[in-house]
């Protein structure tokens, strides 16, 4: 048997490699077995291969070969060990899904099912991001759904609302500044419903000292109170905030749970 293992974990080099990622799903229908992983496949499927069987790799279990490949995933998931696929480049032992080729383990040492039952999702509360397996203060310390051995932290940046930033309106609309001291700004604003960032601020007119004597506005609890200590040609540090994305998580903030 370990000679047989040996030999399914070999591929031909021209077949497609997926990275490497953990078992999501593993079905046995007759002598054919079916499983997904937690990544979806990034490379061009088969031809043959259907829409709703896109993710889907099967294997013959009625061959030493696609019993020696049952067994290393039968291994991976009971090990929780990280797969790699090596496609056939064809459907053979059902029409329609991707026949694997070969597979490769690895190991997981930040394992996706250790720690607690607490997944981080996209803002979308739908597209799962990966396990959380430490969280401190503010930080949670996750592992990616593709199985990385590198844990990753998010940590939530959010406002109520624009308390403490500054305008160049009487009544605290438009354009919103905030003092930028040399540190990046990724905030999601509750009342906007949207992610701010500081604005290219060698553009004219982004910083608030390009707007002369412009008196300043400060926006606090709701209310809107005029500056009196300096005009917009004073606060050099000042930069205008524009709307943007979270590189992880979207529109709105990951989702916990």
């Amino acid at each position: 048997m370990n000679k047989l293992l040996i030999t399914a974990s070999l591929c031909l080099l021209s077949s497609t490699v997926m990275a490497a990622s953990t078992v999501s799903q593993l079905n046995v229908t007759g002598d054919v077995a079916i499983f997904t992983l937690d990544t979806p496949k990034a490379h061009t499927v088969p031809r043959c291969v259907t829409a709703e069987n896109k993710d889907k790799w099967a294997l013959s279990l009625s061959t030493l070969q696609g019993q020696a490949l049952y067994s290393l995933l039968v291994t991976a998931v009971s090990k929780d060990k990280l797969v790699s696929v090596q496609s056939a480049q064809r459907c053979e032992s059902v029409a329609d899904v991707e026949q694997v080729q070969g597979l490769t383990l690895s190991s997981n040492k930040l394992s996706t099912s250790s720690a607690s039952d607490t997944w981080l999702f996209k803002g979308d509360k739908v597209t799962k991001v990966g396990k959380v397996v430490t969280i401190e203060g503010n930080t949670h310390i996750y592992v990616p759904v593709e199985g990385t051995n590198t844990g990753h932290s998010y940590s939530p940046s959010i406002a109520a609302d624009f308390s403490g930033f500054y305008y160049l309106d009487a009544e605290c609309k438009g354009d919103t500044y905030r003092l930028h001291y040399g540190h990046p700004f990724l905030t999601f604003i509750e009342s906007e419903g949207a992610y701010f960032t500081f604005s290219d601020s060698s553009i004219h007119g982004n910083r608030m000292a390009d707007h002369g004597h412009a008196p300043v506005y400060r926006a606090s609890g709701g209310q809107c109170y005029l500056e009196d200590r300096y005009l917009a040609y004073q606060e050099t540090r000042a930069v205008k905030l524009e709307k943007t994305e979270h590189p992880l998580c979207g529109k709105t903030p990951c989702w916990i749970k």
